[in-house]
Order: C-alpha cells, then structure tokens, then sequence
C-alpha cells in the first residue's frame, strides 16, 4: 500500500478518535449527573476513541521499533495482529450499543439525518464484523505460533507485548486528558435546564 495512504489513512483515524474524545467531553458532566442509558452510550463513545487512538500508536511505535531494527519483520506483523486482537472486541461490542441508539434515535425523532446515520452505523458495524469473522482466526493462529517458539529471538515476544501495552495505554491516557480538558470548559446545567432539555426530547419523540 502507497505510504501517502497509509499515513492519510493514519491521520484520519486520529482525527475520529479525537473528534469522539471532544464529543464525550462536551456532554461528559452532563450525562454523568443524568446518568442511565445516555452515560453508557457515552462510554462507548470514549471506549471507541481510546482503541482508535491505541491501534494509531501501535502502528507509529512497531514502525518506528522496525525501522531502528529493534524488531524483525515479523514481530511487527504479530505485534499489529496482536493489537488487533486485542481492540476488536472491543470495537464491535461498543459499536453495536451505538448502532443499537442511533436506530433508537431515528425510530424516536424520524429525520433523513438520524435515519442516515443509523443506515451508516449499520453498514459499518456489519462490514466490521464481517472483516473480523474471516480475519481473527488467521490472525491468531499467527500469534499464536509466534509466542510458541517461532521466532528464534527470546526478547522478540517482550517487545511485542510491550508495544502493544504502551500502546494501549498510550490510546486510554490521551482520550482522558482530551475529556478532563474539554469537560472542564464546560458550564454543568441546572436541574431545571437539564428537565427542560429531557422535556423539549419527549415532545420531538411525540412528533
């Protein structure tokens, strides 16, 4: 794949991964008061953007390992296979609950937008598992025979792990910190606003 793709298709998904940890602030005190069924789909939310960002820093720090020859080729393979692994049931459970409320939101509100959006979550969510089904079993047959012995060199295993790790950690602190921020700009709203808001949904649900 031309490398000008892959560094689009990179910057791309960081962007939607940031874009999901701003949407999560703007709304995080609100739903956290509230509580129910909007504060789940909200960590769903957040879980989408941490994987998101984790599977973009795996991708920076195994290249960056590989061109400093502190891997072989295929340790960087299993260590992207391993971090697939790891993210995609996530990924699939946290975006089946958002397909799951856009449908909600359509069936409730109406609108070309709303039922727009579902259509595309739906599309997403069954291209997503579909991909996953036929790709998974390969993927961890490969890890698999890599941490049985495949590879002649002991530290390689340590390394793979450690990548995706620092990764994953990496991908949970960064949409954290991009909540707290935008979540700390935010004015709380009152009791009376906040039943006004739920008040002014009921209606448009009506309609």
């Amino acid at each position: 794949m031309n490398i000008l793709l892959i560094c689009f298709l990179l910057l791309l998904n960081l962007g939607i991964s940031y874009w999901n940890a701003y949407v999560c602030g703007k709304c995080w005190l609100e739903v956290k008061s509230v509580g129910g069924w909007r504060r789940f789909i909200i960590w769903m939310a957040a879980l989408q953007s941490a994987l998101g960002f984790t599977w973009c820093y795996l991708i920076i720090l195994a290249a960056g390992a590989f061109h400093f020859h502190w891997i072989s080729a295929l340790s960087f393979g299993v260590s992207l296979q391993l971090g697939y692994l790891l993210i995609i049931p996530g990924l699939l459970f946290s975006g089946f609950m958002i397909t799951l409320d856009s449908w909600a939101q359509a069936f409730r509100q109406g609108g070309a937008l709303n039922y727009g959006v579902a259509a595309y979550n739906t599309y997403a969510q069954l291209h997503n598992t579909a991909s996953a089904i036929s790709t998974m079993g390969d993927a961890f047959g490969e890890v698999f025979g890599f941490f049985s012995g495949s590879d002649d060199d002991n530290a390689a295993p340590v390394l793979v792990i450690a990548l995706v790790l620092i990764a994953l950690l990496s991908g949970v602190l960064t949409t954290s910190a991009i909540i707290t921020r935008v979540s700390g700009s935010e004015r709380l709203l009152s009791y009376d606003e906040m039943e006004a808001r739920r008040l002014a949904g009921g209606r448009r649900a009506r309609r």
